[in-house]
This record gives C-alpha cells, structure tokens and sequence, in this order.
C-alpha cells in the first residue's frame, strides 16, 4: 500500500515539474535526480558513510 502512495506521489511531481517547469528542464531533474541515486547506492555498496567522510575531512583540516 505504501508503494501505491510513493508512485502517485511521484507521478504527481513529474507532472506537476512537467507543467511548472517545461519538459526538457524536467527531463534534467530527474536526470540528476537518477544520478545522485546511483551515486548514493554506489557510496552505499562501498560502504562508505557520511560520518566517515566528515571525519576524514576533518582529520585533513585540522593537521
């Protein structure tokens, strides 16, 4: 049932970015949209987290 309500919510944005927007810069949002996930998955199947990424950046910016 919750997918349901994630599918009409999702088809309601790509409609209404469609009509607010225009098609050709709502094909980029979700271009970039389905890039981000993809590199987020990536990052996920790495193993790598955000925690662990700030803490890196902070170890280097602080010696």
């Amino acid at each position: 049932m919750k997918l349901s309500y994630i599918g009409a919510l999702l088809g309601f944005l790509v409609t209404f970015s469609w009509i607010f927007f225009g098609f050709w810069k709502m094909v980029l949002i979700l271009a970039a949209i389905l890039i981000g996930s993809a590199l987020g998955a990536w990052l996920d199947l790495q193993g790598i987290t955000l925690k662990g990424m700030l803490i890196k950046l902070l170890d280097k910016l602080t010696n």
